[in-house]
């Protein structure tokens, strides 16, 4: 009898411990799927990355926790091209009321470049100003801007550095406010991702005008009318776009820096996708984009 009840007793302990087991490996597996869901720290175990990205270097990040989920050649140094007009947009946000008038003169429009076709003489809202230097990537709105922060007594290239070293861009540095290359402008995607996550947390105007595919401004007498096309052919193309920005020059090739909110479950995900040096910005995004949707999708 004594060696029948030490059998069941053996019996049930083992049954209860297997049983206990089997509850909490099915509890980590729903927590585990959860986690990954909702953190992603753990994207790049989950499936390969893309094979034929053209870009020298790119990068893939959660602009919430400052995870890179996917990288190449993070610290090149490389040149913006204009995606330096994001920084642009900043300083203005900072030290610009967005209803103050701009008066557009002779040496604003001699910038190189026909992007916003602004005229000598017409007046504009630096609001307006903003949506030529962003949605038509404007080198005349950039030198505007400059001009109206240097007959101030301060030098706006000078702000567009200081904000940088505030930010930790410490392998950025700006030499012009357009964006070109013989300025001598230079950074990295990693730098650009710090940079991002400022204007998603801080700037959300920022995010607004860019994704914008077109838009039509007008002088502040309302008699020149300004149609602006996007130069980022993925605005109004892609699902959660919030931001997009490109920049091209020969030196430069193509760049592209984009931010996408993408809904969950429960809650969603903000990433920043930054392509620099690229022969093929839109492709190379969308091939990120996709990679990311389809761990999502798992």
């Amino acid at each position: 009898m004594k060696n029948f009840i030490k059998k069941l007793s053996s019996r049930t302990f083992y049954f209860w411990f297997i049983f206990i087991f089997s509850l909490i490996l099915i509890s980590y597996g729903g927590y585990l799927k959860y986690y990954l869901s909702t953190n992603h720290q753990t994207f790049v175990t989950l499936t390969s990355a893309p094979e034929s990205i053209k870009a020298t270097a790119y990068l893939v990040g959660d602009l919430i926790s400052g995870q890179i989920l996917i990288s190449r050649n993070k610290d090149l140094h490389l040149f913006p091209a204009s995606l330096a007009k994001l920084m642009t947009g900043e300083i203005v946000l900072d030290k610009l009321s967005l209803n103050k008038q701009i008066y557009i003169t002779s040496y604003m429009v001699s910038a190189e470049g026909e992007e916003g076709d602004l005229k000598i003489g017409e007046t504009l809202k630096v609001e307006d100003l903003l949506k030529l230097l962003l949605i038509s990537s404007s080198n005349d709105a950039a030198i505007a801007f400059s001009e109206a922060l240097d007959k101030t007594g301060i030098d706006f290239v000078d702000l567009m550095n200081e904000k940088a070293q505030t930010l930790g861009l410490y392998n950025t540095a700006f030499f012009g406010e357009t964006g070109l290359d013989r300025k001598g402008n230079f950074t990295t995607v990693e730098d650009l991702f710090k940079l991002s996550q400022d204007i998603y947390k801080n700037y959300p105007l920022l995010g607004e005008i860019t994704r914008k595919p077109e838009e039509t401004i007008y002088s502040s007498d309302g008699k020149i009318m300004h149609q602006l096309k996007n130069t980022n052919l993925l605005a109004g193309q892609l699902a959660y776009l919030w931001l997009g920005k490109t920049g091209s020059t020969p030196d430069a090739k193509d760049c592209l820096l984009t931010i996408f909110e993408i809904p969950l479950k429960d809650d969603k995900i903000s990433l920043a996708i930054i392509v620099l040096n690229s022969t093929d910005r839109f492709g190379d995004t969308v091939q990120l984009y996709n990679w990311v949707r389809e761990i999502l999708s798992k």
